[in-house]
């Protein structure tokens, strides 16, 4: 009976591990065709997480650029800044919307140049210790923010983007 009970405790141990991961949607991701140069872009998406848990997003990472950053742009007083985020949390059953002027990602030193209708690839790890690979296709966008496409000077996690310490 204990090797019974065992088997099934394990089993829904995997299962929900495995059922985080699936419960994940990712609606219209997209990254932000960089002008020549740019050595920092941006990628937006909605995350719909269908899980009854909260689903927390550890690290991202892709085999394109040299590294990938979550952040948060806000806007205080008149002043805006972005700081970067230590994980991204999808909470139950609710959407995560990664937008410019929002939380966003910054993929930073592209390891060439992407043009409308080239993908990247992005890595998401999760906290339960699955990640989960994703193809993400670049597009012109017209009316994005500089502060979420192109922090000043490119130096994004220098702790310089957009005047955030």
């Amino acid at each position: 009976m204990k090797l019974v009970f065992k088997a099934f405790f394990l089993s829904l141990l995997f299962t929900s591990a495995c059922y985080a991961a699936n419960a994940l949607t990712f609606i219209q991701p997209h990254v932000a065709e960089a002008p020549p140069g740019a050595r920092v872009m941006a990628a937006f998406m909605e995350i719909h997480n269908s899980a009854t848990q909260d689903i927390r997003i550890e690290q991202i990472s892709s085999p394109d650029f040299e590294r990938v950053e979550m952040h948060l742009s806000s806007e205080n007083n008149g002043i805006a800044s972005m700081q970067q985020q230590k994980f991204l949390t999808v909470k139950a059953d609710s959407t995560l919307k990664l937008a410019s002027g929002g939380y966003h990602l910054m993929l930073i030193k592209p390891a060439k140049r992407y043009f409308e209708g080239d993908s990247v690839t992005l890595g998401f790890s999760l906290s339960n210790g699955k990640t989960l690979k994703l193809s993400v296709p670049v597009k012109k966008t017209s009316g994005t923010k500089k502060s979420a496409s192109m922090p000043s000077g490119g130096k994004c996690g220098s702790g310089k983007c957009g005047g955030a310490k």
